[in-house]
């Protein structure tokens, strides 16, 4: 179980041992075609675009080998994908919904799975996908002490470490890098008092004075309200596009493709858009609706700040609107762990919780390691004691 700030590569850190294990140990297996499909490697996302993402980081860093990524989404026809399964698939990267699909028809076997990975482990588990792979098992997923089982996210709460236990060895590694659940460090982030009557006029005017230059991804509670926003910036003249649950896969991915080479530099997404992605050079993240909880938050700035590169992120936060009362103290943390600027208006709806600061929490050179968080830069423990702390269509 594996805790990294979004954007550090937590996707190169599994799939790159992963490509090399099957090189040195599985290479006599590498020519075999089986039917059906028999892959040594299963990757599960919570959404499509994760998945298809993931396959195809998985190609550049297999290039020239014998191994052969491939993916198996829902929105894709289902024949078509497996006669491309049936070619050649060491790792498949899916989610959970069209997998247990091709498996229960027999288009897709686990049998031969050695090395199993939950990407944004802690979402696949608290959303209701844990049945899902908990029925995966029962399809012939080998059982836990018969492959590697490996999960990543940059938040994990508690209460899914418990949950993710199930489906780790009992000898199992908790690895956390930094400040478990914390904000990436290269991200400035700003929260403003905004209104919701207000919020139109604060989009627009950051828009026209500072973001004329730069990507930038805007993040809604609501698909109404994605359609509704892109459709207020297309009178505007501002090229961009939206991403949401409703849209078909076909538009989803052209969502992706327009804001990701420069077509249209604005994206208005829901938190379909928050976890994993890899857009590059975006410059802001936009909280336009704030989310109802700190891991999403972390979740959607973190698209910018990515591998090294400075990012902002400009949140609205509604005195009105009891969801944002209610995740101002998170928002202090999240803050103060990162070593921002808490704004005095914030503090006013954080109750009793303390002023936090990095010498007094999350400090980089802690390690707890007795029952409580992990906060290190590096902290490694064996057997799970180190412990840790808006519906949308996801698969």
């Amino acid at each position: 179980m594996a805790c990294a700030q979004t954007g550090s590569g937590k996707t190169a850190a599994f799939l790159l041992p992963i490509i090399s294990n099957l090189l040195e140990y599985h290479a006599n297996e590498l020519p075999e075609k089986h039917h059906p499909p028999s892959p040594l490697c299963l990757v599960i996302s919570p959404t499509r675009e994760l998945a298809l993402q993931t396959e195809r980081e998985a190609r550049k860093f297999a290039y020239q080998t014998p191994i052969i990524p491939c993916s198996a989404v829902g929105g894709h026809d289902m024949f078509t994908v497996t006669d491309r399964l049936r070619e050649g698939c060491h790792i498949l990267s899916a989610t959970t919904g069209r997998l247990k699909d091709m498996v229960e028809k027999g288009r897709i076997s686990l049998r031969k799975v050695k090395y199993f990975v939950l990407d944004e482990a802690d979402r696949m588990l608290d959303t209701g996908f844990e049945p899902d792979i908990r029925k995966l098992e029962d399809l012939g997923l080998p059982q836990k002490d018969e492959r590697i089982t490996s999960m990543f996210s940059a938040t994990f709460p508690d209460e899914v470490q418990r949950l993710a236990k199930h489906f780790l060895r009992e000898n199992y590694v908790f690895l956390a890098v930094g400040i478990l659940g914390g904000a990436n460090e290269d991200i400035a982030q700003t929260i403003e008092p905004v209104s919701q009557a207000s919020k139109k006029d604060r989009l627009f005017q950051l828009l026209e004075d500072n973001l004329k230059s730069e990507r930038c991804l805007i993040f809604v509670e609501t698909k109404r309200s994605a359609d509704y926003i892109g459709a207020l910036l297309s009178q505007r003249n501002f090229m961009s596009t939206t991403m949401h649950g409703d849209r078909t896969q076909r538009q989803r991915l052209e969502a992706v493709q327009q804001f990701t080479n420069g077509k249209c530099p604005i994206l208005v997404a829901t938190s379909v858009a928050a976890r994993g992605l890899d857009f590059p050079l975006i410059g802001y993240v936009i909280n336009y609706d704030l989310p109802d909880t700190s891991d999403f938050y972390i979740h959607r700035i973190g698209r910018t700040g990515r591998a090294g590169h400075l990012g902002k992120s400009i949140s609205f936060f509604d005195p009105d609107r009891e969801s944002d009362r209610n995740i101002a103290p998170d928002l202090i943390q999240k803050l103060s762990e990162a070593g921002q600027e808490v704004p005095e208006f914030l503090r006013k709806y954080s109750g009793s919780i303390q002023d936090f600061n990095r010498d007094s929490f999350g400090t980089k050179n802690t390690d707890m390691r007795s029952g409580g968080f992990a906060h290190s830069q590096t902290a490694a423990t064996s057997g799970g004691t180190a412990s840790a702390g808006a519906t949308e269509d996801w698969d």
